[in-house]
């Protein structure tokens, strides 16, 4: 029993000491790479994932790329509210999408195997796992697994206006972002690239793929 509660114990001390500076995106938050500094994350979308799909060259493949179902292309939007942007992979209901393999499950520790103290024991193999290189990896939030949207809006004036990394079929910005639209003052592209990861990484087949972009401007 005593045994029992020091292995938490120990852990979560040691963990927040450690950890506490550690950062996690949700939604608004930026990233802590300098070149995506400006990227907003949601949906528990990673840097990681970014930095991957940015690397990889997107495939025009009409199944797999986004389509919008809201704004229209060529809407004029009203400029008092920000709306909610919606799209949908093009091929999903034939099916089309590859899928992510389940992350592998860790095996279940027997606390009986050897004696506590000893240097191999599973008290000090359960704190390397809490404490070992495999934590500090997930120190930008849980890896992305499944499809993960990079929407990009530009105006012909300036490419990424607003960057956004997103595990959701839909984006409504924020005050500041629709802010930064709205004093664009020309018409804004929208393009949306996806990809399907498992892990932070690209799976065999899975993109990127680039969308169907829209424009639309925004009302005085």
């Amino acid at each position: 029993m005593r045994r029992a509660l020091l292995v938490p114990a120990l852990a979560a001390l040691v963990s927040t000491a450690m950890y506490a500076g550690a950062c996690g995106h949700g939604h608004g938050e930026t990233s802590s790479v300098p070149e995506l500094a400006d990227v907003i994350y949601e949906g528990g979308a990673t840097d990681e994932a970014l930095e991957v799909l940015l690397a990889a060259e997107p495939k025009d493949d009409p199944a797999q790329g986004t389509v919008f179902d809201a704004p229209e292309d060529g809407a004029a939007l009203p400029g008092d509210a920000a709306p909610e942007l919606t799209f949908r992979i093009a091929g999903a209901a034939q099916g089309a999408a590859p899928r992510a393999a389940p992350a592998p499950r860790r095996a279940a520790v027997d606390l009986r195997a050897r004696e506590p103290g000893a240097a191999g024991s599973p008290l000090w193999g359960e704190l390397g796992a809490l404490l070992g290189p495999a934590r500090a990896a997930r120190a930008h939030g849980t890896p992305v697994n499944g499809r993960a949207y990079f929407l990009v809006f530009s105006t012909p004036g300036r490419e990424g206006l607003l960057r956004v990394f997103t595990t959701r079929l839909s984006y409504t910005p924020d005050a500041a972002a629709w802010e930064k639209l709205r004093a664009a003052g020309a018409p804004i592209t929208v393009d949306v690239t996806n990809a399907i990861f498992e892990n932070n990484r690209i799976v065999q087949g899975g993109g990127p793929f680039a969308g169907e972009p829209i424009t639309f401007s925004i009302e005085p």
